[in-house]
């Protein structure tokens, strides 16, 4: 399973798709340092938490390092509520995990107000829910100084005893069971209420519901009556509110444990397994006939569920394969008393929902045990399901389970539609391929392996029906026929007939893209400008905006790091040469003014300058702490951007903060922008320029100090206007359309 986790990885648009996140809310402080400890003493202990995985030629494989740093992150917020606690958790949730750098775990100690929580976060590949289980009562057993009661098993033993039984046949007769049992299967889910994109990855989110008290005592009634185990109960009441829509062939996806011995059940590692459970329904069947099916059903299940999924897929028949696919659309499993009774020492532990951001499936629901009744979790796929259609469903699953046993499947009402087969996905319109050799093989091996060629040259493989086994099928062919081998990670990155013809004839390495955008054409003035220290192109919107219609706006952005001022305006203005402009207007707010001040230097007949709020090239010497008060120069800026206030300490706090607005921008994202503001502020605090310049300029000032206008009144002889805003406000509002007129004024004159 791990190497068909390591594929969907890879496919997923969303990578944190596969993190699983335990957010623990803790009914005291914690001891950050005792943590530390006890999480390093955790990752010495076990090689979960020290492998990584990566693709080593046509094959996945795990590296164990022998050592490997503990990751424990802190984040302290002396301000703040609940909802932005859970946005905290949804950002840690989203952070990628690097499959190739162990550890692939992490902890978060998160303080927001008096409110502490505990973030354990761990990427699916090397961990499965019952090894978080254990993690979490080592984790105690070190937080408070204790010793473990036994060696840790190594993971490596099981994954050679797995390897070993493949190799040497021990799964054929499972094979061939499930070969027999899923013949003619197709898999079954929840009708969409709009199309949307088929496949994991997609954006989601996690709702929990508990099921009624009648409903807990009908399960624990009709599992004592049919010896069944709760699961099994629940299990065949979702299955008769499916079958009353999709048609009497249910087929589900099943996470099992797949942890049948006392060994494999201390392992610390990923064991769980896939597996499609199918039943058949009548309209005349009774509740609990259904149930006992269910019960013999799952029994069946367990004594086959040790043979991964991948390897089960594969032994199907393509008509089944097209039918089942490789990623199960519902998936159900049940987790008992799994997150609770959770402690750090004598710290309590509350399991709170998951903070996930993307689905694994159309829809993937858990069945807990809590406090005497149940609890459903289920994750959903919102780019296909509203949130009233997934209550729908939990609510008919509640009212099978409340129902008289002896009633007949048909005779219950149900507010679910369910379909099988695929679920709808967008209406495509069809696109003819562009004409040439590689585009032809493409075509046709697509076509040989999904029953139809692309729809485009943009088509999405996965939503055209196909799978991971295709993937390397498909490769192969292409690769045998045209002798250009494809490097298959990079192409699931994009999975179009485009990237591939991309690869095959090496386009991408071909000139770097330009750093020239157009903001808009026109056939009047040219302004050109260039960004500020971490800014871009958006900056300069509402300013393009005000300006008469007729100017013509580029704006140069950066596309590569550059370290210095000089190297971007010699890249900029590259690109401006190239593109056969010569602007009348060069205008740069912030580090941009020292740009466009150095890129003058290079024109035999200077444009006028304007250079708006920018600090004067002359050098800066900065006290060692000043990174700190640029992160805040940046942060607000970024805050102001969307309207947005309040206290953040870091990038994570930052998008969580946006994220409570309604503006979600991934930390990730903020901390590359961080990363770019920080090599800009340097570049301009170490720029002196070289000598004065003989052009028309005019300095707008917002920030600057009169004494800095003094300054670059040595450099240029330049017009001096003041606008009442901050440094960040002189872009937005009626201060950028103040800044619009002054360029205006300045040339025409």
């Amino acid at each position: 399973m791990q190497e068909s986790v390591w594929w969907i990885h890879q496919r997923a648009r969303n990578k944190s798709l596969y993190n699983l996140t335990w957010r623990l809310l803790c009914d005291r402080p914690l001891d950050t340092e005792r943590l530390r400890a006890a999480w390093q003493r955790l990752t010495d202990r076990h090689e979960a938490l020290r492998t990584a995985v990566q693709r080593t030629g046509d094959d996945v494989t795990l590296t164990v390092h022998d050592t490997r740093q503990a990751r424990l992150d802190v984040v302290e917020v002396p301000h703040g509520d609940e909802e932005l606690a859970r946005f905290i958790a949804e950002e840690v949730q989203e952070q990628p995990i690097d499959l190739a750098d162990a550890p692939l775990a992490r902890l978060t100690h998160v303080r927001v107000g008096e409110r502490h929580e505990l973030l354990l976060t761990v990427h699916h590949i090397v961990l499965d829910g019952w090894a978080i289980q254990l993690l979490m009562a080592e984790l105690s057993t070190a937080y408070e100084g204790g010793e473990f009661d036994s060696d840790a098993v190594p993971f490596t033993v099981y994954a050679v005893e797995q390897h070993e039984a493949r190799a040497s046949g021990k799964w054929d007769k499972t094979l061939d069971h499930w070969r027999s049992a899923l013949d003619g299967a197709t898999a079954t889910t929840v009708a969409a209420d709009r199309p949307g994109r088929f496949g994991v990855g997609a954006p989601g989110v996690v709702i929990r519901h508990m099921l009624s008290a009648e409903a807990s005592a009908g399960v624990a009634a009709l599992a004592k009556a049919s010896f069944a185990t709760p699961f099994a109960i629940m299990l065949a009441a979702l299955e008769i509110v499916l079958a009353r829509t999709a048609g009497n062939d249910i087929s589900l996806g099943v996470v099992a444990a797949n942890r049948m011995s006392a060994r494999d059940q201390a392992l610390m590692g990923y064991t769980a397994n896939l597996c499609v459970v199918r039943a058949s329904i009548e309209d005349t069947d009774t509740i609990a006939a259904v149930a006992t099916r269910a019960r013999d059903g799952l029994w069946q299940m367990f004594a086959h569920q040790h043979v991964p999924y991948p390897a089960v897929f594969a032994a199907l028949p393509p008509a089944t394969q097209a039918s089942l696919t490789d990623a199960a659309p519902l998936l159900v499993s049940y987790l008992g008393s799994i997150g609770f009774d959770l402690k750090l020492g004598d710290v309590g532990l509350t399991w709170l929902a998951s903070p996930n951001r993307a689905a694994r499936a159309d829809m993937a629901m858990s069945f807990a045990e809590v406090d005497g009744g149940h609890r459903a979790e289920l994750e959903y796929n919102t780019g296909r399901y509203d949130r009233d259609t997934v209550v729908g469903l939990l609510d008919d699953v509640d009212a099978v389970l409340r129902a008289d046993p002896a009633l007949t499947v048909g005779a219950l009402p149900v507010r679910t539609r369910a379909v099988a087969g695929r679920a709808e996905t967008e209406a495509v319109e069809h696109q003819a391929l562009p004409s040439g050799t590689e585009w032809e093989v493409i075509a046709q091996e697509w076509a040989a392996l999904v029953e139809s060629p692309p729809t485009g040259p943009d088509a999405d493989f996965f939503a055209s029906g196909g799978h991971s086994l295709h993937v390397v099928r498909l490769l192969a062919a292409v690769r045998d026929r045209l002798g250009a081998p494809v490097d298959i990670a990079d192409w699931l990155v994009e999975p179009t007939p485009r990237r591939l013809v991309t690869q095959l004839l090496n386009t991408e390495e071909q000139a770097a893209p330009s750093t020239l955008v157009t903001l808009r054409d026109g056939p009047g003035t040219h302004l050109h400008l260039v960004h500020g220290a971490g800014g871009g192109v958006q900056d300069y919107r509402e300013l393009a905006a005000a300006l008469p219609d007729d100017w013509r706006v580029t704006v140069s952005q950066e596309v590569e790091p550059l370290a210095t001022v000089p190297m971007m305006a010699r890249a900029y203005r590259t690109d401006l040469d190239l593109a056969g402009l010569t602007p009348d207007v060069l205008a740069g707010w912030s580090m941009g003014g020292q740009v466009v001040f150095e890129m003058a230097a290079r024109y035999p007949e200077p444009p006028l300058l304007a250079l708006i709020d920018s600090t004067p090239p002359i050098g800066q010497n900065y006290p060692e702490d000043v990174e700190r008060e640029w992160f805040q120069d940046f942060g607000r800026n970024v805050m102001a951007s969307f309207g947005v206030e309040g206290e953040f300490g870091d990038t994570l706090v930052m998008a969580a903060r946006l994220a409570q607005a309604g503006h979600h921008v991934p930390a990730h994202v903020l901390s590359e922008r961080w990363d770019a503001f920080l090599r800009h502020a340097r570049a301009s605090a170490g720029y002196t320029a070289r000598k004065p310049q003989q052009t028309r300029a005019v300095v707008v000032a917002a920030d600057l100090l009169d004494s800095q206008l003094d300054q670059w009144a040595t450099l240029t002889d330049a017009a001096k206007h003041r606008i009442d805003a901050d440094h960040y406000g002189v872009l937005r509002g009626e201060a950028a359309r103040e800044l619009a007129l002054v360029l205006v004024d300045a040339a025409v004159q």
